[in-house]
């Protein structure tokens, strides 16, 4: 799962939480470079809601909070991706946190995810700039 941030500190929030599903093709067990290069043909994305397999939502809680816990004990801001996987377990457990994420439309996890929720690109820019804004101003 990677999951979109907005926000920093305590007014950190999760936009989205994209599931990447691997199709015939593709890198097996692993978000490759060639996978995401040429996800149109070998991922399909897909947003954890409150629905289907996670009907309680409990999941995308729980990834959610890890992602969370992350961005903020390592001091993120305004806007990024935190990665999380399932362990064997069915634990959700921190990949990797990225706090420059790229903003590429179309191609770009963030934005993608943003379309997937019905956020447009340019009101997703609109979002990131007020977090970093509000954030200045309360620093200042």
């Amino acid at each position: 799962f990677t999951v979109g941030i907005l926000g920093t500190g305590e007014s950190a929030r999760a936009l989205a939480t994209l599931e990447v599903v691997l199709r015939q093709g593709a890198d097996e067990a692993v978000y490759s470079y060639r996978n995401k290069e040429q996800w149109r043909e070998l991922v399909e994305y897909k947003l954890l809601l409150d629905a289907g397999k996670d009907a309680s939502g409990a999941l995308r809680r729980e990834v959610e909070a890890v992602a969370l816990a992350s961005w903020r004990c390592l001091g993120c801001r305004d806007a990024g991706r935190v990665d999380v996987r399932l362990d064997a377990s069915g634990k959700a457990q921190l990949i990797e946190v990225n706090p420059l994420a790229g903003l590429t439309p179309g191609h770009s996890d963030l934005p993608i995810m943003a379309a997937l929720k019905g956020v447009e690109y340019e009101a997703l820019i609109g979002e990131i700039l007020g977090c970093a804004t509000g954030r200045i101003a309360a620093e200042a």
